[in-house]
């Protein structure tokens, strides 16, 4: 049985404010190693599940987050970026489901440090009319070429939203959301075993469970930036459809295509410096 695992950083337990994410300081080498052992957790009870193959995906940020040589040695590991899949680069068509672990909420949605993709670029995405977190588009990508979501791990305001989105898949609450950057959270021991046991129960599964689709293709993609110089910009791609001052819509054909344009555009954002 092959499973796909995705691994971010702001759900993870014991992470709570954006220093946790960014490269550079004794908070983030802390923050990783937290999140590597999360990922560790997931690939046990993968394994305990009846896995048999185990891709993992670093998904956060500059996506080379995950200490490699302190993560399970039966594992393959997807770091670095640009890549056209972003945080769903290596799944495939013929893996038995996708675990989510440390994601978060939706841009626009309450939640710690929740945003969708780019919080500097994005204030909010729809796709198809739905409020797109990262699960809404990577877990969409993975519906659409047949691969269940089994599991997500992450705080109770991400679970509601799956719930909404994902009904089936089984939620893994680490942490509760006082806001954007405080959490009652689980000990990170505790909060290991719970993915665990999560994680196997949900791998165990998985041959029962089919593909959920919150917005099937192809759709539109409407984008609502931070700031007006970003919508200027995104404005200037063919077809771009702008709608208000920081609004920019595109017609998508495939998940695919929709992580591909928004993956740019954040890209593309990161290296604005306007006058």
């Amino acid at each position: 049985m092959r499973i796909f695992i995705s691994v971010d950083i702001e759900g993870v337990a014991g992470v709570v404010d954006g220093i946790h994410g960014r490269p550079g300081n004794a908070e983030y080498e802390r923050a990783r190693r937290l999140m590597t052992e999360e990922a560790n957790a997931a690939i046990r009870g993968a394994f305990a599940g009846g896995a048999t193959e185990i891709t993992v995906t670093d998904s956060h940020g500059p996506m080379r987050n995950l200490i490699a040589e302190d993560l399970d040695p039966r594992v393959r590991i997807v770091q670095g970026k640009p890549r056209p899949l972003s945080m769903a680069q290596g799944i495939e068509p013929d893996h038995d489901g996708m675990v989510l672990i440390g994601w978060h909420g939706a841009a626009s949605r309450f939640g710690v440090l929740s945003h969708t993709v780019s919080g500097k670029a994005f204030s909010k995405i729809e796709i198809g009319g739905v409020t797109a977190g990262e699960p809404t588009l990577f877990a969409g990508h993975a519906a659409a070429i047949g691969v269940p979501l089994l599991a997500v791990s992450g705080d109770d305001r991400l679970a509601e939203e799956m719930a909404e989105q994902f009904p089936s898949t089984r939620r893994i609450v680490v942490k509760k959301a006082i806001g954007a950057g405080a959490a009652n959270a689980l000990s990170p021991q505790s909060s290991r075993d719970l993915i665990e046991a999560e994680v196997a129960e949900a791998v165990r599964g998985a041959a029962d469970r089919q593909p959920e689709q919150p917005c099937p293709a192809p759709f539109e993609t409407r984008i609502r930036f931070v700031r007006q110089v970003h919508a200027d910009g995104a404005a200037l791609i063919p077809r771009a459809k702008r709608e208000d001052a920081l609004t920019v819509a595109y017609d998508t054909e495939t998940h695919a295509e929709a992580i591909a344009l928004i993956s740019a555009l954040a890209l593309i954002v990161s290296g604005v410096d306007p006058a």
